[in-house]
């Protein structure tokens, strides 16, 4: 049992983090398209598509979001966008991607400006390297674990953990990307079904109300990957992923050790009353499992560790670890535009 002293510790450690966000409050500007020129193309959301572009002036770098707004109009997704923006506008967290600006009066697109991450996502180091280490599987959880307990406290739950998600800064450290299906909760549970759906959890599937518990699910699932190369229920049919995520039947390959299949187990519970992180201790428990012995979290926290794992990044100006998506007129609205006394974004 974990004496007093250990607990405050503990617990202390995650204060001085939020001392440390705080300290950085987030500002997002209003921006003019004028500034910026769209280099490529490099993903595609469930809303809109997302550039690499150049502020004209400066000669920097970001990341720019554009939705087109008679989409957002005719497939109600207003509401959706607004709380997306919430969220983004309200938070700042040393390994959570920045919103640095918008542009919400430009008659066709609502455009959001991300900082740039230069090193690529986790998706890309997996497919480059089949599965990753220990080590390096331990220093992303972490990281990400810190990011989602911020969110748990403000009452946010994130919805779509996956490797795509997860970007690397040029330091080796990471960030947590793509706030489309985050979620403030205004009660105790939702119910709606979204994200990937190989990491949806059983408490979604059944459709019977749930809450931070999905996030917990998502990180065995993500550290399964890390470490085996491939989600832990997958199959070409997604009916067929929701029967193995139901019988739950994780199978281990012979070579993982004991900690490692442990915390993967307690993280893929599926009463979320014993899931790892989901009782009154919460995090307090992930940071203690033998997973974790003598992981440095503060030292994680103020970014005094060396990561395992850094990208080759050449330059302010590198954007050799993102694939171009070839434009291929992706919808039959390019030219609509929404009258300003109907564009219900015209004025955030």
């Amino acid at each position: 049992m974990l004496s007093k002293a250990t607990s405050l510790k503990r617990r202390s450690i995650f204060d001085r983090s939020s001392t440390l966000i705080t300290i950085n409050e987030n500002n997002v500007e209003k921006i003019n398209l004028e500034d910026y020129k769209k280099e490529f193309k490099i993903d595609k959301t469930s809303l809109g598509y997302i550039y690499i572009c150049k502020h004209i002036k400066t000669n920097k770098l970001f990341f720019m979001k554009v939705l087109k707004k008679v989409n957002l109009l005719q497939n109600k997704n207003t509401e959706h966008v607004t709380s997306e923006y919430s969220i983004l506008s309200n938070i700042y967290h040393p390994f959570i991607i920045e919103l640095r600006g918008i542009n919400s009066t430009d008659p066709v697109t609502l455009n959001f400006l991300f900082e740039y991450i230069p090193g690529g996502n986790l998706s890309s180091l997996l497919r480059a390297q089949k599965r990753l280490s220990i080590e390096i599987s331990k220093f992303y959880l972490a990281s990400i674990i810190t990011a989602l307990d911020y969110l748990h406290k403000k009452n946010i739950i994130y919805r779509d953990l996956r490797p795509h998600n997860i970007l690397i800064t040029k330091n080796g450290y990471i960030k947590l990307s793509e706030f489309g299906f985050a979620k403030k909760l205004e009660t105790e549970m939702t119910f709606t079904m979204c994200g990937s759906p190989e990491y949806y959890s059983p408490e979604m599937l059944r459709k019977s109300g749930y809450n931070k518990s999905t996030d917990f699910w998502s990180l065995g699932i993500l550290l399964y990957e890390m470490i085996i190369g491939c989600t832990p229920f997958i199959d070409s049919d997604p009916l067929k992923i929701y029967q193995k995520i139901n019988k739950n039947k994780v199978l281990f390959p012979r070579n993982i050790d004991i900690d490692t299949k442990n915390i993967i187990k307690k993280f893929l519970t599926s009463d979320t009353n014993k899931r790892l992180g989901c009782d009154k201790n919460g995090i307090g428990n992930i940071v203690d499992d033998n997973f974790f012995k003598g992981f440095n979290w503060k030292d994680l926290l103020f970014q005094n560790l060396d990561p395992p794992y850094v990208p080759k990044v050449n330059g302010s100006l590198d954007t050799s670890n993102f694939r171009k998506i070839e434009d291929n007129n992706e919808d039959d609205y390019d030219d609509v535009e929404i009258e300003k006394e109907k564009d219900p974004f015209y004025n955030w």
